[in-house]
């Protein structure tokens, strides 16, 4: 019954119906989490105002700070009897009631937890206002100077100074415990000044004007004395302390309003959250019954008409759709789409056989550009290589090599036998350069294009070392260097001209690089699986930022020796390579102005 009504519609019906049903779900959806987002900007306006006023009380108890502090002792307040302190205070009062007016205007104030909690800061906040005017109206009585009771006590001082109504002793001891009171709150001063003053009413008892003016310049320093007891010396008592604690309870009920309201929040969020849960249940589950039956009608022949593709697709299209699946002259969607698929299966046939022809084809020719393009690449760098290193590095021994035969051959015939062997002996140093120089460049290539061969033996470490060291001593020795040798005779798989070759490269490395009169340390240890080879000089050392990139064959590290030796910079890319294909290691530790460290690992024989 239900099924026959949707049987006759078709497929983009279908679809319309279906993701109708899912955009209404989604506007319900929608419509809640707008309620609670509203509940929730709600509840973030309310905190913000209430958070606001917490600013508001902090700053009006920096406002009676600064007016204890500075604006009391200020003769303008008397003569205005207001400050900026007072204005600020005043200012600050009226905009914490306009924020506790505008929490009142909002829905969830009026639950009856949080209208109390805000009661009782509004009643909180007006309490420190009730001390603070309290309290000003005690300093406007104090005075300051010439003004309020602080001015009676020098007009009634110097009246008594003026008409030598008391003895100036007398006077100046009453100034003094006055003075003393009135910087320092000492009480002691207080029953000091009030016996001088009785004792001083008793010896002028015969003199009515004495009488007068001191028992007021009495009473009016104990009015002054009780007054400064009522504002308090400090936070600890007087409206001080009042206002102190005043304050405290104000902020602890700021907090507990705000935790009031995050609780209410948090109840009414939970009850929108059923809500919300139950209505997405109702309409999930409603969707899920409406989109099954949807569903049916829609996705059952695509189904079956999918199984049947993949079927033709797992025989590489051999055969077209089977017509007892999907009858190919039904009229809807899928029929046509069976009958365009059967055409297009046989048109695919034809081609995948000439594809796969043409893809084989492109696919060798592929590969071998890619070989190709990987040795060009090879030969490219090779070839870059060579020539900045011929070009940079080999100009300068060529050319003193041209200045020496232009020099000889215009000067000959006056050449002496010394200057004769001079020349020799530079043209001799500079051919062996170049000749050096080419030397390295050809093993170097050969080793870029895999042309050595690498032979692995047993070797006897502690020899090969011997040998180099022989071979370079007299180098070291011109520059007046010593090595130092401590071996261990151990064998090592190693190939032995690539060990002779890193051995006597880095010990020239170390003898280049190190000035006359230094030390060369060439020793050996070994652990588990290496012989390690030691060689520690005490030369110029190597910079930081050179450091990372001694083994990179793109950049050059050709420097003069501490005698203005030159390489090609490349003799530590190859003994790293060499390293490499000897599966052993090299590692350098460099201090600049300190020396280098170099540790060459080989594998001992009988380690796998």
């Amino acid at each position: 019954m239900i099924r026959n009504p949707f049987r006759n519609l078709n497929i983009r019906k279908k679809l319309f119906l279906s993701h109708f049903l899912i955009l209404l779900i989604t506007v319900i959806i929608i419509y809640i989490s707008i309620r609670v987002n509203d509940k929730r900007g709600e509840i973030t306006r309310i905190l913000a105002r209430i958070d606001d006023i917490r600013i508001k009380v902090h700053l009006q108890n920096q406002a009676r700070q600064d007016f204890l502090l500075n604006e009391r002792f200020n003769e303008q307040f008397f003569k205005t009897g207001s400050s900026a302190s007072i204005d600020l205070h005043n200012s600050l009062l009226n905009q914490i009631d306009e924020n506790i007016l505008a929490i009142h205007r909002q829905e969830l104030s009026k639950k009856p937890i949080i209208a109390e909690q805000v009661l009782t800061i509004t009643h909180h906040v007006h309490r420190q206002d009730e001390l603070f005017h309290k309290m000003t109206d005690s300093v406007k009585q104090l005075g300051f100077g010439t003004v309020g009771l602080s001015g009676s006590l020098q007009q009634y001082t110097e009246e008594l100074r003026t008409n030598r109504l008391i003895s100036q002793e007398i006077l100046d001891s009453l100034k003094q415990k006055e003075i003393r009171y009135l910087l320092y709150k000492d009480n002691k001063a207080v029953l000091q000044f009030d016996t001088i003053a009785t004792h001083a009413m008793r010896q002028y008892i015969n003199s009515p004007s004495t009488l007068l003016i001191l028992g007021e310049y009495r009473k009016n320093f104990n009015r002054i004395v009780a007054l400064e007891k009522s504002i308090g010396y400090n936070k600890e008592n007087g409206i001080r302390n009042e206002l102190a604690e005043q304050s405290l309870r104000t902020d602890d009920q700021i907090r507990a309003t705000i935790d009031a309201i995050r609780n209410t929040y948090e109840l009414d969020l939970k009850k929108l959250e059923w809500i919300f849960i139950a209505l997405i249940i109702i309409t999930f589950i409603s969707g899920i019954l409406i989109s099954y039956l949807l569903a049916v009608e829609i996705t059952q022949p695509i189904i079956r008409l999918n199984n049947a593709i993949r079927e033709v697709v797992a025989t590489k299209f051999k055969d077209d759709i089977n017509p007892a699946i999907i009858d190919p002259h039904r009229k809807d969607e899928i029929g046509q789409l069976t009958n365009n698929f059967n055409l297009a299966a046989r048109k695919i046939r034809r081609s995948i056989r000439i594809i796969q022809d043409k893809t084989n084809t492109l696919e060798a020719k592929n590969l071998q550009l890619i070989q190709n393009e990987e040795n060009l690449k090879k030969v490219n760098a090779q070839k870059d290589k060579f020539l900045s290193i011929i070009s940079h590095d080999m100009r300068a021994p060529l050319s003193s090599i041209i200045g020496f035969l232009d020099y000889y051959k215009d000067n000959f015939s006056s050449f002496t036998e010394a200057e004769i062997d001079f020349v020799s002996t530079n043209l001799n140093t500079h051919v062996k350069k170049v000749v050096d120089m080419l030397d390295g460049l050809l093993l170097w290539s050969r080793s870029q294009t895999g042309e050595i061969v690498t032979n692995l033996e047993p070797l006897d470490l502690a020899t090969v070392i011997n040998d180099t060291v022989e071979i370079l001593n007299q180098s070291a020795l011109n520059k007046k260097i010593a090595i130092s040798t401590k071996l261990h005779h151990q064998l090592i798989w190693a190939d032995k001209n690539m060990t002779a070759f890193i051995i006597r490269n880095i010990l020239s490395n170390a003898i280049k690089f190190t000035p006359e009169g230094g030390t060369i340390q060439v020793y050996t240890m070994r652990n588990n699986r290496y012989a390690i080879v030691t060689i520690k000089d005490n030369g110029v050392g190597i910079a930081p930022e050179n450091l990372a990139k001694l083994f990179q064959d793109n950049v050059s590290h050709s420097t003069f020796g501490t005698s203005n030796e030159k390489g090609i910079g490349l003799g530590l890319v190859l003994c790293k390579d060499f390293m490499d294909k000897q599966h052993g290691g090299i590692e350098v530790e460099s201090i600049q102005g300190q020396g280098t460290t170099v540790n060459i690992l080989f594998p001992l024989v009988g380690t796998e």
